[in-house]
């Protein structure tokens, strides 16, 4: 008996010391109500993404002739013998039509040099027919060159294209996938905003599919889940970091785009992202109350020199601690976590039975109550808050659980009374025997 009543001595004892064991103070402490409130931005869930089809230009009936534009020109007795046939090109080819005739490229004022002809043929802004009009037109009713019956042709071997970077943070330089994996599954891995570099890629986009959908689709698709939900266009890619005198004046703007992408693919950085380069935002998701964004053609076309940037996003992740591992995890990207979504994701249990083992930390001791106190550390505005959450009431009361911030801190506690009889519960279990009663 002398031994029980000592065991029961040392249990008040250490209840009476563990009176302020809880690493906050309720005193201290605000509801989760007024963060709700107050500083809950808006769901991510409630955002919608843009229609992608807007990310496309729109294409004419019929595709007109350009400067580069290089066509398969037939002309029976001046590009070739009456008796020979014109040679075929791009057979086999699933990129480019099929054409025949001898090639002559559009030159950088619009017009074709044919043999025979004292003057060039002016074809930009015209169609194919268009084009083998005027110069059936040239060679038999302004010079009488060939019979009006001779056999004339016009076709597209390559169509004209325009050089264009695509910077890309979401996309390993490896192997050219989204490293979106980055949001490993394993407990306590860490993820960090920008954890590939990313890759600079220079493309060679055809006429009439050089548009942000097309760059896009070449270098790995729309943006991943690290990667912020907008497209940067910058119309201007010769900037102060990109200014280098030893391609500045070459005329080959695909060589100084792929001087672009080396300098990035160097460096990881691409400065001086301000207004003087022409910089077109396109957001991906909007709110449900937030307009559209008013795109044209013109907005989602590429030309020669512009950069299409993929931006990583910042680090967006929450820290777990407590009686739950310590870890740090990503914070989703386009659909909403509440504090109890977050506690499952660090491997913890909502809402145990009593007799339970609460989280990772807990298994070695036995408890007959499990933790019920929540925190969660927000700092606004400089200031730190402690908001305290109870499990119960967190399971009934839906607005009890507050959407997961960047780097708020998530701490599962016992509250003193559930320490206090779970240390008396595993003395007693522990320490007593029916013995020590007589």
């Amino acid at each position: 008996m002398k031994k029980a009543m000592k065991t029961f001595s040392a249990c008040l004892l250490v209840c009476m010391l563990a009176g302020g064991c809880v690493s906050i103070p309720d005193r201290e402490t605000v509801s989760p109500r007024y963060f709700r409130n107050k500083s809950q931005a808006g769901p991510r869930s409630e955002m919608e993404q843009i229609n992608f089809v807007k990310l496309r230009m729109d294409k004419p009936a019929e595709e007109l002739l350009g400067p580069n534009d290089v066509l398969g020109i037939y002309i029976a007795g001046i590009t070739g013998n009456q008796e020979d046939a014109p040679p075929i090109h791009n057979i086999g080819s699933q990129t480019e039509r099929p054409a025949s005739g001898y090639p002559y490229m559009v030159r950088a004022d619009g017009t074709l040099s044919l043999p025979m002809l004292p003057e060039p043929i002016y074809v930009e802004g015209m169609t194919l027919i268009q084009a083998e009009e005027a110069i059936r037109a040239a060679y038999t009713l302004k010079r009488e060159i060939v019979r009006t019956d001779a056999n004339i042709s016009v076709s597209l071997i390559k169509p004209r294209t325009y050089h264009v970077t695509v910077i890309r943070e979401d996309v390993t330089s490896d192997d050219m996938r989204s490293s979106s994996h980055a949001y490993g599954t394993s407990k306590g891995e860490s993820y960090m905003g920008g954890i590939a570099r990313g890759t600079a890629t220079s493309l060679e986009l055809p006429a009439y599919r050089n548009d942000v959908l097309e760059a896009l689709s070449q270098t790995g698709g729309l943006p991943g889940l690290n990667a912020k939900n907008e497209v940067v266009i910058l119309r201007k890619a010769y900037s102060d970091e990109f200014s280098d005198q030893d391609y500045m004046d070459s005329l080959d703007t695909g060589y100084a785009q792929s001087q672009v992408a080396r300098r990035y693919n160097e460096t990881g950085e691409i400065n001086n992202l301000n207004s003087e380069l022409g910089v077109l935002r396109i957001p991906l998701r909007i709110g449900p109350n937030d307009k559209p964004p008013q795109l044209t053609s013109e907005d989602v076309t590429l030309y020669d020199g512009d950069v299409v940037y993929i931006q990583s996003r910042e680090a967006e992740v929450f820290y777990t601690g407590g009686l739950i591992k310590g870890g740090v995890y990503p914070i989703p990207r386009d659909y909403d976590l509440d504090v109890m979504g977050a506690i499952a994701t660090a491997g913890g249990t909502v809402g145990a039975a009593a007799g339970s083992n609460q989280g990772n930390q807990v298994g070695k001791v036995g408890s007959i109550l499990p933790a019920s106190r929540v925190l969660v550390l927000r700092e606004v505005d400089g200031r730190q808050y402690a908001i305290q959450i109870r499990q119960r009431e967190m399971l009934r009361d839906p607005t009890q659980r507050i959407l997961v911030e960047p780097n708020d801190v998530i701490l599962v506690e016992y509250t003193n009374f559930e320490l206090w009889f779970n240390m008396v519960y595993n003395m007693l279990n522990f320490n007593l025997r029916v013995s020590d009663f007589k």
